[in-house]
């Protein structure tokens, strides 16, 4: 897992760079981690599977550098911001703004080797590995708007654009699309219910702005689920 740590202040920096070798070594995981003290030249490097951000920058704060780091890599980048004001972290929980977690300042060790804990799991669930053409492509299920069934073929609603899969719907189902965050709301539509902004008794609307025809009557319970345990 590569993490980007974004703090403007350098001593924060190395403090928390010691606390994640440390935990990379302690754990055995795969764990690299960069620290930057400018978002301008984080905003130049490739994507990170985890962004530690600070709330509050002279540069640019995080909530703005996150989008931006969204609109880069057209898609939902996984942050957790790192903030010493209780109001930014009410902020995050109550508006969900562009945020995977949060880590009070000064951080605390095990509450930071709690979070690398589930974040480690969620990068190597996270990457799906799948054949177009004759080369195989890596995405990250948090990119995947939906999938749509097109034939013999699945459509791939990503941030950036479609893709097609020469794979059924019900493959991807069953196998790489199997995790809890995705849902199987007509025989035509898989969704990321972690991309549902709104659904009716009919329809299902996705962060993109497209709607959906629902035909599972069990999807509003498994929705609910998935809100309760993730947010």
């Amino acid at each position: 897992m590569l993490i980007a740590l974004c703090d403007d202040e350098r001593a924060e920096n190395k403090k928390l760079t010691a606390l994640i070798e440390a935990y990379a070594l302690r754990s055995g995981c795969d764990i690299r981690c960069r620290a930057f003290t400018s978002p301008s030249e984080l905003l130049g490097e490739e994507r990170f599977d985890l962004y530690l951000l600070d709330y509050f920058m002279g540069e640019m704060n995080g909530v703005e550098l996150a989008k931006r780091l969204n609109e880069k890599f057209g898609g939902a980048v996984t942050v957790c911001y790192l903030t010493n004001y209780e109001n930014a972290a009410v902020e995050i929980i109550n508006n969900r703004v562009y945020a995977d977690g949060f880590l009070k300042k000064p951080v605390d060790e095990a509450a930071l080797y709690e979070k690398l804990d589930a974040f480690y799991k969620s990068s190597l669930n996270g990457r799906i590995e799948l054949k177009r053409g004759g080369v195989y492509e890596t995405l990250y299920a948090q990119d995947i708007l939906y999938a749509e069934a097109s034939g013999k073929k699945t459509v791939l609603h990503l941030f950036g654009g479609t893709r097609d899969y020469n794979r059924l719907i019900s493959e991807l189902a069953e196998n790489e699309l199997s995790g809890a965050q995705f849902f199987r709301i007509h025989r035509s539509f898989l969704v990321n219910m972690q991309h549902v902004v709104g659904y009716d008794a009919k329809s299902v609307t996705m962060k993109n702005g497209d709607v959906l025809s629902l035909k599972s009557k069990e999807f509003q319970s498994a929705y609910r689920r998935f809100i309760f345990r993730n947010g």
